[in-house]
């Protein structure tokens, strides 16, 4: 009949516990388990005070209690770099004199020109796989001191032999020994620094490390850094070959850190000792338009910021009085040489570069025309030690901009010395006017050479 179950349509027992036994392992209905509290006779022991792990030359950190450890994450682009462990935290006062000594204000931050600058090589299937990139201004001055160690690196340290020079691939270094080589000059340009016997190390976290006020504005980069002492050179080799990353991205403000490191490395009171300024307020490192200062190149170069190129010091002036202060000047020979000229300079009182740059132990000379920066390098160490290798040779240019696409490679013959067709002084200064003004700043190092630009139209 209708409306009459019957009793084939009815689940069995055998279905009804199936299905509740189906639900039940489909939720997991589980009853909830108690919480016991922990006793002292348990196994666990109570959380101990978190000890800061001991890096270099920290003999002991304060202990942290475990309930004041704060981690906060971060999504920076620090986030993608090596996490450092240990290093002290800067202080406000030294920020302070720190960014006084470099741009003399605590007020305005460094241009965006410094804050993307980095370590960065080109290419390496371009024209230059051995050179770091630099912009017009502002930093490229100091990135070509650093090109001129990391090309010393690459061709004369280590058991480099003449059929390794003269290998045509001699410029072009794989990934692995170009970053060796910049290793090597960041070394060994803070280890100078520091007179062989200290340095430091400035690297940036996430965190603040105090407090900013009207005195020391936040720029993003000074107030964050953490300072890292070392005493052997090995150590420092070590740590700057594990976080060579900083130096290198752009996010990481390489070039700044650099800076500051190279400052806190010779120490701000003899940076001003090297520049004859008792006062601050009135040293640094930087001109106001934030391009490298002569007294910052002779740091990185020499290890001292002195601000003349002259060789010793003069104590008497041009007309033979006695100055109130000797002009301090290069005392040593340096590994890199460095060539000068200005166009803007009167005859009779251009700047005075001594031999101790002109004539450096390596065949690398830093060249600064019209307050533009450059490189001129040879491939044979013996051009600097035998005379008769200066007969005739040739130079390599290089200035790390991006529009510089092809490899310059000068000609120099010194034998015969320039031909001239000018018979006055009139004729003889016109025809002056039109040399390339990389001629002239040759000149003054091999006065009458003949230059050969191999076909190469003069570009600076």
């Amino acid at each position: 009949m209708a409306g009459v179950e019957t009793e084939s349509e009815l689940p069995t027992e055998d279905q009804l516990r199936q299905l509740l036994k189906f639900m039940e392992h489909e939720t997991k209905f589980t009853e909830p388990k108690k919480i016991s509290k922990s006793t002292p006779q348990d196994n666990h022991p109570p959380p101990a005070a978190v000890k800061r792990v001991q890096t270099f030359y920290v003999d002991k950190w304060p202990n942290v209690k475990q309930d004041q450890v704060v981690v906060e994450k971060s999504h920076s682009a620090l986030s993608r770099l090596k996490p450092l462990i240990g290093g002290t935290p800067i202080t406000i006062e030294t920020a302070i004199a720190l960014r006084h000594i470099v741009s003399g204000t605590t007020v305005h931050p460094l241009s965006s020109d410094w804050k993307k600058a980095g370590m960065l090589f080109h290419n390496q299937q371009g024209p230059f796989p051995y050179g770091l990139q630099t912009l017009k201004n502002g930093p490229r001055g100091l990135i070509l001191c650093i090109q001129a160690f990391v090309i010393k690196h690459l061709l004369f340290m280590g058991d480099k032999t003449t059929e390794f020079l003269l290998d045509q691939n001699v410029l072009e270094p794989s990934n692995w020994e170009r970053r060796e080589a910049l290793v090597g000059a960041i070394v060994e340009i803070l280890w100078k620094a520091g007179d062989g016997r200290r340095c430091c190390v400035t690297l940036l976290q996430d965190v603040d490390c105090f407090q900013t006020n009207h005195q020391c504005r936040a720029d993003g980069i000074t107030e964050k850094l953490h300072v890292f002492e070392f005493s052997q050179r090995e150590d420092l080799a070590i740590f700057i070959k594990r976080y060579i990353n900083y130096f290198e991205f752009e996010s990481s403000h390489g070039l700044i850190l650099f800076l500051y490191s190279l400052t806190l490395t010779r120490s701000i009171p003899r940076i001003l000792e090297d520049m004859g300024h008792p006062d601050e307020r009135h040293s640094k490192l930087l001109t106001d338009m934030e391009e490298c200062t002569l007294a910052l190149v002779s740091l990185v170069l020499t290890g001292r910021a002195t601000r003349y190129l002259h060789n010793g010091d003069l104590v008497y002036a041009r007309d033979g009085l006695v100055l109130s202060q000797p002009l301090v000047g290069i005392r040593q020979r340096s590994d890199i040489g460095m060539l000068f000229w200005n166009k803007g300079e009167d005859t009779d009182n251009r700047t005075q570069v001594g031999s101790m740059l002109k004539t450096p132990k390596y065949p690398i000379w830093l060249t600064c025309i019209n307050n533009q920066y450059g490189l001129l390098f040879s491939i044979f160490a013996d051009l600097v030690s035998d005379w008769r290798m200066e007969h005739r040779f040739q130079l390599n240019y290089y200035n790390g901009l991006a529009s510089h696409t092809r490899a310059t490679k000068l000609n120099l013959d010194t034998r015969f010395g320039r031909q001239s067709t000018a018979r006055t002084a009139l004729q003889r200064h016109e025809e002056e006017k039109k040399i390339p003004v990389l001629e002239q700043c040759i000149l003054t190092k091999w006065y009458g050479a003949e230059v050969d630009w191999n076909g190469t139209l003069p570009h600076i």
